[in-house]
């Protein structure tokens, strides 16, 4: 069935946030290294990952409710 695809659009998005927040995190990275006790690329890594990581739940969510599939849109209960 094609209604039960993952959302393409959220996995679009999930690839976007994770190249551009992966860039983000290399370059507070990079200025981590030149010296300083700043550690920003740690909170840019995590919140990146956080963010994919709810962007693809998101995504497969239609697999969460299995239970409600097989019932058709004229059913009626009792």
């Amino acid at each position: 069935m094609f209604k039960l695809r993952p959302s393409r659009g959220f996995l679009f998005a999930a690839l976007l946030v994770l190249v551009i927040g992966g860039l983000v995190t290399s370059y507070f990275f990079a200025e981590d290294q030149s010296g300083g006790e700043n550690h920003a690329w740690v909170f840019a890594l995590l919140l990146t990952l956080l963010l994919v990581f709810l962007l693809v739940i998101v995504a497969f969510a239609r697999y969460a409710f299995s239970h409600l599939r097989h019932h058709r849109p004229g059913y009626k209960r009792g």
